[in-house]
């Protein structure tokens, strides 16, 4: 074994304690594009209590009776619509050991060790929906990582479902009762589209007649294969204190134009900005597009509520000239963000997704820059306690095909932006956002 290499001690496949009747599961149209998974690493330090490897199989097994839909398994039914089959399947439970230290360890360390092997994966029954690892790390802290499939959750539900998972490890029962029913998030009947939804574009067919976002049975098995031989995209972070950010803010509002800014809506109109402007090879006259995630939870009526466990986000969409990016006030591009996010009404977005329903073949159309931020949620990840302390430590491993800009607050002194490497471009932006 390579120094640094995280060596599988055992896997065991862990079934929920009491529950439900076999079901099959609705997933609504948005479910249907999300055929990957999504990883996150929390990092315990040697101070804190060991955590019960038995105590954690056996909270998981408590948990998944609250969340049967996690321990079942993907199923495409006659008509080609993807589903989830609630059979008791059961999710995953990995111990591993490492030979690095906390200090030392990265996300980059557990990559290949959050899955089981290629060859083992022969139909959607192979693949489990959660899988948890627990690594010892040499000083004596450990590492929980969490895969899941992007069907099952965004990213609110899946801190969720982590904070009823410890909390219960805790003694102290279900943090929040789930609801999984994505009845709710279905197209009307008849749909009704009211809205020109520029958002949402025709993907283009790959080689075999289908876009990259037409799920199958076979995208699905090949997702975690195709994430392991992707090119590694180089990615580059940037500390915004929150003393600039407040200066970041108060510059947006001193122009006059604006009465109010949250701190989200200030640094993403700089990040657009400045982003836009490093791009190689645009010319001034070129329209450059924003895409930010919105959680829709409250703004559909009915609202789906804080339990919702399911894909609630929508991107928000904004667009404006090169030229108008580089000469306008700051407060005039935050402006524009604004109306991105006002324009997200409970009939636009249920018309949005009466839209997708009756053109599977749509999808958000690509952004030059797209912004996935969630401030006070990925907050709440810090907090997560199996009781024996709170994590030192969160990463959010991203899959090497994300172009995506991540705003990560997952520090005291600030937030983090993450930004994919363009060698031509990164000294342009780097130079671009320090200058509001």
């Amino acid at each position: 074994m390579a120094p640094g290499m995280v060596k599988v001690c055992s896997v065991s496949c862990v079934v929920a304690r009491n529950p439900g009747p076999n079901r099959i599961m609705y997933l609504c149209d948005a479910d249907q594009k999300l055929g990957f998974y999504v990883r996150s690493i929390f990092f315990y330090g040697p101070e804190t209590k060991t955590l019960d490897v038995d105590r954690l199989k056996s909270s998981v097994a408590e948990v998944l009776g609250s969340y049967d839909f996690w321990a079942g398994r993907l199923h495409f039914n006659e008509n080609g619509r993807m589903e989830i089959s609630c059979r008791n399947q059961g999710a995953f439970f990995t111990l591993a050991t490492c030979d690095l230290s906390l200090d030392q360890v990265t996300a980059d360390d557990f990559d290949d060790f959050f899955f089981i092997e290629d060859c083992k994966i022969k139909t959607l029954e192979d693949l489990p929906l959660l899988s948890i690892q627990v690594t010892r790390l040499l000083d004596g802290g450990c590492a929980m990582s969490i895969l899941f499939h992007h069907a099952l959750v965004d990213a609110t539900s899946g801190i969720n479902f982590l904070l009823n998972f410890a909390s219960i490890n805790r003694g102290d029962g279900l943090y929040m009762i789930p609801n999984g029913d994505r009845t709710q998030l279905k197209y009307r009947d008849p749909p009704r589209v009211s809205f020109e939804h520029k958002e949402l574009a025709k993907q283009i067919p790959l080689n075999g007649g289908h876009s990259i976002y037409t799920l199958t049975e076979e995208s699905v098995i090949s997702s975690e294969s195709k994430r392991k031989t992707a090119p590694k995209i180089e990615r580059k972070t940037f500390l915004f204190t929150f003393d600039k950010l407040r200066k970041l803010k108060q510059a947006v509002l001193d122009e006059g134009i604006l009465s109010e800014c949250s701190t989200f809506e200030a640094l993403a109109a700089l990040i657009w900005r400045s982003h836009a402007r490093s791009i190689p090879g645009k010319s001034s006259s070129d329209v450059l597009h924003v895409g930010f995630a919105v959680d829709t939870r409250n703004i559909l009526d009915p609202p789906l509520g804080e339990n919702f466990c399911g894909n609630s986000i929508y991107l928000a969409h904004a667009e404006l000239s090169l030229a108008d990016l580089s000469e306008l006030p700051l407060s005039s591009i935050v402006a524009q963000i604004q109306e991105a996010k006002k324009r997200l009404t409970n009939e636009y977005v249920r018309s949005a997704r009466d839209f997708l329903h009756l053109n599977p073949n749509f999808w958000y159309q690509p952004c030059e820059t797209t912004i996935n931020a969630w401030p006070r949620l990925m907050r709440k990840s810090l907090e997560l306690d199996f009781g024996g302390g709170k994590p030192l430590r969160v990463e959010f491993p991203m899959d090497p095909r994300n172009f995506h800009i991540t705003f990560l607050p997952l520090s005291s002194d600030g937030i983090f932006v993450s930004v994919p490497v363009n060698p031509i471009a990164i000294a342009t932006f780097e130079e671009l956002i320090t200058q509001f």
